[in-house]
């Protein structure tokens, strides 16, 4: 299946407290998302905006979001856990039917067709999390009691000694320069951001310095994305995405009416049609993008953004710099930018976040 059309991404590869640390949200504002796993969208309902529109061009995750919305709707806290399989249960299907009384006739007819994604639990069974979990089973081969270590550490002190001592090795430089091959990428995970990576030096050198840093700045076990890296799968018990924290589900029911769902690609965007957007949260869209693409997905975002807009980008596979055309459109907070980057538990990411002038 294409990666257009597939279910590419269905837990969480980002960490929403720098979104929403970048964004600053409040009631007045209306926020421009991508959609992805629906995790984003999700998660930026804890800064109480007016209103979000998630878009993405591939429908499969936004049928993912309105799934995710839908169990948030029908099920209590125990059952959405065991529904989207952070818990085992044998009642999954028997929790879907209820789920789906809250899906458009879209919607539920494309869950009808994936009833064997829906017994699995959606969570674990996105094309990045199947990949995640093979590897993290081959780490857990070599590295299973050292895991169990690092997990259990304390402080960030002891940590960072652990992943000195006994991580730094040539297991993991030779496992970091495996991944850092396109063909890997393109071939293998089938990730057609793949073609966009830097050569495999600059992408290694890059990778072993985000974990070595991020050894030193938080805990793994306080990281959902290091532990989908390190231990391959998330329960309700471990570091979860904001949204899914215990103390979180109430707030985010309450607010889930705010978000609207759309198809379409940022370039695609018109005010005429959607109206304009006071905060971004966008992503690492230009992973995907060469630089004439990126430059219209700004274009796309520059036409609908209010005065002063905040924006929160990720950069990771592709890091094209800001296009010429825009930089005077586009200005970069260095600072929040550089301390949300080393503070950002999904680890491998390098943050922009500043304000737009539409004018």
């Amino acid at each position: 299946m294409s990666f257009a059309t597939s279910l590419n991404f269905t837990s969480s590869n980002e960490d929403g407290r720098t979104e929403l640390a970048a964004l600053a949200l409040s009631p007045d504002d209306r926020v421009l998302c991508l959609t992805a796993s629906g995790t984003r969208p999700l998660d930026l309902l804890l800064g109480d905006p007016g209103d979000i529109l998630a878009i993405d061009i591939n429908p499969a995750q936004n049928h993912l979001l309105r799934l995710k919305i839908a169990a948030f709707k029908t099920l209590s806290d125990d059952e959405l856990y065991a529904y989207l399989g952070l818990e085992q249960t044998a009642d999954r299907l028997a929790m879907h039917a209820r789920v789906e009384t809250a899906l458009s006739e879209d919607a539920r007819r494309f869950w009808s067709a994936r009833t064997a994604v829906i017994r699995k639990g959606v969570w674990k069974t996105g094309r990045w999390e199947r990949v995640l979990r093979f590897l993290a089973g081959i780490l857990r081969l070599v590295r299973g009691r050292r895991l169990d270590q690092l997990f259990a550490a304390r402080t960030v002190e002891e940590q960072h000694q652990i992943w000195l001592g006994h991580f730094e090795d040539a297991f993991w430089k030779s496992s970091i320069h495996l991944l850092s091959s396109r063909f890997f990428w393109t071939h293998v995970i089938g990730e057609p951001g793949g073609q966009f990576l830097p050569d495999r030096t600059e992408t290694t050198r890059r990778l072993t310095a985000a974990f070595h840093n991020a050894s030193k700045y938080f805990l793994f076990s306080q990281s959902d994305f290091a532990t989908l890296i390190f231990l391959g799968q998330h329960t309700s018990s471990s570091a979860l995405p904001v949204h899914l924290q215990r103390a979180n589900l109430a707030l985010v029911r309450d607010r889930l009416d705010r978000i609207q769902i759309a198809d379409i690609d940022l370039a695609a965007l018109e005010s005429d049609q959607y109206g304009s957007f006071s905060a971004f949260s966008l992503s690492d869209f230009g992973s995907y993008c060469t630089p004439q693409a990126y430059a219209a997905c700004w274009d796309g975002v520059l036409k609908t953004a209010r005065p002063g807009a905040r924006f929160c980008e990720r950069a990771f596979m592709n890091p094209l710099a800001l296009p010429t055309a825009f930089e005077h459109r586009i200005s970069l907070d260095n600072s929040l930018s550089y301390q949300l980057s080393t503070r950002d538990r999904a680890i491998i990411y390098d943050i922009r976040a500043g304000r737009l002038d539409c004018s």
